[in-house]
């Protein structure tokens, strides 16, 4: 079997490009370029595209070439790309129509399905500017956080203590004396405290990235939107939510989950995430 590093390389929208790896899934950093790879079984097409971070138009736009295509994945690395600053969604072309379930138009850029990294969200309760077309983007997140010889604690269910909580309301009150309220942070400062609970497992209510706006309703005597505090109209499965984050906003939310259960497994703290 050939080589991907052995591929032909191309030129399209201005780049360097040439056939992907299939799997994994997401964007994923390869020697000189990002390897974008998304499935899609209806798509008859699918274009990359490119902003530079925190912008409303794309810098690039590179529609997959048919021989990127491996059934129904389409994968393509590009190369001479700055991958901490730049955003990236796909248009996805295909058939329209809803009695069948397909709901294609190519005029609106999507998330990547299995991101790991979500910008638009980064802080909780504050909306983007829609009006410039930002809500939802997608971003590389490079895979070198540092796990040492963590596990999974592989605690037998019978003997499992749990704690179910919920990351933004266990320590936003100040009575909870932490120093990043509401976040992974704070949660992981409260470690102590759950071991003095005598718990071995925390179950936390969903923490992937949602739309907390989402929400039709409003207070009744004010008038003021209400949030959705619970999570379970997820964005992206793959993606700690940013808001949840002190660090969110500078898009580091997911090193501050990881070291959140890198702790609490070190300190005997099974992990359970409920969805």
């Amino acid at each position: 079997m050939l080589r991907v590093d052995a591929y032909p390389t191309h030129e399209v929208g201005g780049y360097r490009v040439r056939a992907g790896k299939p799997f994994p899934f997401g964007a994923n950093v390869v020697p000189g370029g990002v390897s974008f790879s998304v499935f899609s079984d209806q798509a008859t097409s699918m274009t990359l595209v490119i902003f530079k971070r925190g912008e409303p138009e794309p810098m690039a736009e590179l529609e997959f070439p048919e021989e990127f295509r491996t059934g129904s994945v389409f994968a393509m690395t590009v190369f001479g790309l700055d991958h901490e600053n730049i955003e990236y969604g796909y248009r996805a072309d295909g058939p329209y129509d809803p009695v069948t379930g397909h709901r294609f138009d190519a005029r609106q850029v999507l998330s990547d399905p299995y991101a790991r990294l979500i910008a638009g969200r980064d802080v909780w309760g504050v909306e983007p500017d829609r009006s410039r077309g930002y809500q939802y983007r997608s971003r590389v997140c490079l895979q070198d956080f540092d796990w040492g010889d963590d596990t999974p604690l592989g605690i037998p269910a019978e003997d499992l203590v749990v704690y179910e909580t919920h990351v933004r309301g266990f320590t936003r009150h100040p009575s909870s004396q932490v120093t990043a309220p509401g976040t992974f942070a704070g949660l992981r400062e409260k470690i102590p405290y759950l071991k003095e609970l005598g718990i071995n497992c925390i179950e936390l209510l969903p923490v992937f990235e949602f739309d907390e706006s989402d929400n039709p309703r409003s207070n009744p005597e004010t008038g003021e939107q209400l949030f959705d505090y619970w999570g379970y109209n997820t964005v992206s499965f793959f993606a700690p939510k940013a808001g949840y984050a002190a660090t969110g906003r500078y898009g580091m939310q997911g090193d501050e989950f990881r070291t959140l259960i890198k702790d609490l497994h070190a300190a005997g703290i099974e992990v359970i995430l409920d969805v």
